[in-house]
């Protein structure tokens, strides 16, 4: 358990890094990958619900951070997310590299849409097509062609921790 709090602790904090550092310089028109994202999702994907909120959560409140302006919405946003797909994930098949890009998509769509309403309630923050079209769905095609190489890793990943974390006992 005390290792796989720390590879997970380690897995966050190096995608804060990366997502602060080398993502800055991979933008296409002027939009950057969202790496916590992709990794809260692919972690739902994996994990069961409540661990897959869990780091939705810890995702959402290490991109707060990064942001720098509200700390929590993020964080709810991820929350609630990362949880619905955990609920749904027994029933997923995990093998087909399609079901994450497709899971990242629409998730990154829906956090996206969540903060912008947020940020337009609290703000008042206006013109809704310019932040759909220039902004959100760029970003969530970007999120989903990392996908591509980022589940795979954390898969790898999870199945070595996973296997360290079975107790076996004789009857």
């Amino acid at each position: 358990m005390r290792r796989r709090i720390l590879v997970l602790g380690l897995l966050v904090y190096a995608a804060c890094l990366f997502q602060s550092t080398v993502f800055g310089y991979i933008e296409i028109l002027r939009i950057r990958p969202n790496l916590l994202l992709v990794l809260a999702v692919t972690i739902s994907l994996i994990r069961v619900n409540m661990e897959a909120a869990f780091m939705g959560l810890v995702c959402g409140l290490a991109m707060d951070t990064l942001i720098g302006r509200t700390l929590g919405w993020y964080g709810m946003c991820l929350f609630l997310v990362c949880f619905a797909i955990g609920m749904i994930n027994s029933k997923l098949y995990k093998e087909n590299p399609l079901i994450p890009v497709f899971f990242v998509f629409v998730s990154s769509l829906a956090v996206e849409l969540m903060y912008y309403f947020i940020n337009f309630f609290l703000k008042g923050y206006q013109d809704f097509g310019f932040v759909i079209t220039g902004v959100i769905l760029p970003e969530s095609l970007y999120n989903s062609v990392l996908t591509l190489f980022i589940y795979p890793l954390v898969l790898h990943l999870y199945k070595k921790l996973d296997k360290y974390d079975f107790v076996h006992t004789r009857l």
